[in-house]
């Protein structure tokens, strides 16, 4: 009696490997990106909900103590750089002002800063404390908008002029709308950054409450 054998050995032909891997490498094609794309995506509106946590605390100290100032409403007279620490003792925010935008280590990478308001007719720069909240461009100088005697600000080091403009375009949207690959400074609305250093990174100013 004649016994067949089936002399194909177990696993994946050259042919099947082949398939696989093709679909893997679609797989990835699809994919990888919309994962890239998801982080990013995270990392911004990480960075919003941070913002808005720190003005809301900001605005509940303004209702405490009618000011902006010091732990119990102390009258300050300089400039405080991490003015969250403030904001925590008084329980009005659970941890320090940080996001996963900036690619620094230093703990001076994330600063909630209580700073000088500066006159009306103060023009606008990737520096100081005049906003031009409302986009308005009159020539010579536009309006600050922001003129009071102090300004709360968040200031950003070390970040990707990429992930600036997300973050300037998801807070001040049609007001201030900047194109992707723009490689220039911003001065306008709530969203304020520096020309790109060589590493193509920028430093940002966010505007929060002045008075």
């Amino acid at each position: 009696m004649k016994i067949q054998t089936n002399n194909r050995s177990e696993g994946f032909t050259l042919i099947e490997m082949v398939g696989v891997l093709a679909i893997i490498a679609i797989l990835s094609a699809l994919l990888v990106p919309r994962i890239f794309s998801a982080i990013n995506e995270s990392r911004i509106n990480g960075a919003v909900v941070s913002l808005n946590s720190v003005k809301s605390a900001a605005m509940s100290y303004y209702g405490k103590y009618g000011k902006f100032g010091g732990y119990g409403g102390a009258d300050l007279t300089t400039t405080n750089a991490d003015w969250d620490l403030i904001l925590m003792q008084e329980e009005l925010l659970d941890k320090p002002f940080e996001t996963k935008l900036s690619n620094l280590s230093s703990t001076n990478a994330h600063q909630i800063q209580l700073v000088a308001g500066l006159p009306a007719a103060t023009a606008a720069t990737a520096s100081n404390s005049a906003y031009n909240l409302d986009n308005n461009s009159t020539s010579p100088n536009p309006a600050n908008d922001a003129s009071g005697k102090w300004v709360v600000q968040a200031y950003i080091q070390g970040v990707n002029i990429d992930d600036a403009i997300e973050l300037n375009n998801r807070i001040d949207g049609d007001l201030d709308f900047v194109q992707k690959g723009t490689a220039t400074a911003n001065t306008l609305g709530r969203v304020k950054y520096s020309a790109p250093a060589a590493d193509n990174t920028v430093d940002v100013l966010v505007y929060l409450a002045h008075k």
